[in-house]
């Protein structure tokens, strides 16, 4: 199974998976990992332990939060199952954190001194609410160098095929003024093209996160190698699969 790596992650077991080597079918064709899917539920454990074996791992190590395109930000407990949030820190040996995504920027997290892992499901709203900043912040209360994160970041829509609505852009500019450099005006000047990755690195650098990767794949753009929220809304399917991406401590 071929899955893409960051080359500043290499001192974890790590992964961004695409749609392609699992079990499901028709629109989750075919390793279609969300549970809020309306697939069945045994393809995605299948699918799910197809990813895993690639770690000899157990599906009991694997932790991926509810997502709901928040700004909310959870540190990983043994005693906790459930995580209903966008991001999640861990500190425990032998726990893989994953992020599910389907244009959205999936982000995994490192630590230089290999004393944390972390994953953020970055969309739109959980980046103009605040989710990087957001996580950052949960890293320094927890006593740890914002300047030894390593991070990450996963296909996802590109800024060509990110077309967005005026009133989209001036939400943005609300939170980050200089967020006007990743909104290019198209003809029709009510719509634009936004670049989500260059965004998200700008807010990184903002914070002072020097040590960032970034995978070039467009989600939407590659609709039979990337599951895509856009993609299948255009093309009327009924529903969409979601990718996995996950890291190890």
């Amino acid at each position: 199974m071929k899955y893409i790596k960051s080359k500043n992650l290499d001192t974890y077991q790590h992964g961004f998976f695409s749609r392609i080597g699992g079990v499901s079918g028709s629109y989750f064709n075919s390793l279609n990992c969300g549970y809020s899917s309306s697939d069945d539920n045994k393809n995605i454990e299948k699918n799910r332990m197809l990813i895993l074996n690639q770690f000899n791992l157990d599906i009991e190590k694997l932790v991926v939060p509810e997502q709901f395109h928040s700004n909310k930000i959870k540190v990983f407990k043994t005693n906790q199952k459930n995580y209903k949030c966008d991001g999640i820190i861990n500190t425990i040996s032998g726990i893989a954190l994953g992020v599910l995504t389907a244009d959205c920027c999936p982000i995994l997290i490192g630590h230089k001194k290999k004393k944390l892992t972390g994953v953020i499901h970055a969309g739109w709203k959980g980046i103009q609410s605040g989710i990087i900043e957001n996580f950052i912040f949960q890293v320094t209360e927890l006593n740890y160098k914002k300047k030894d994160l390593i991070f990450a970041l996963g296909p996802c829509i590109g800024r060509n095929s990110y077309e967005v609505k005026k009133n989209f852009k001036d939400v943005f500019l609300e939170k980050y003024p200089e967020s006007k450099l990743f909104f290019e005006t198209k003809k029709n000047k009510n719509y634009f093209n936004f670049n989500l990755r260059g965004c998200i690195t700008y807010i990184l650098k903002k914070n002072d996160i020097s040590d960032i990767w970034s995978s070039k794949s467009d989600t939407y753009k590659y609709p039979k190698r990337f599951f895509s929220y856009r993609y299948s809304v255009h093309k009327g399917y009924k529903d969409y699969g979601r990718m996995l991406s996950l890291i190890l401590k």
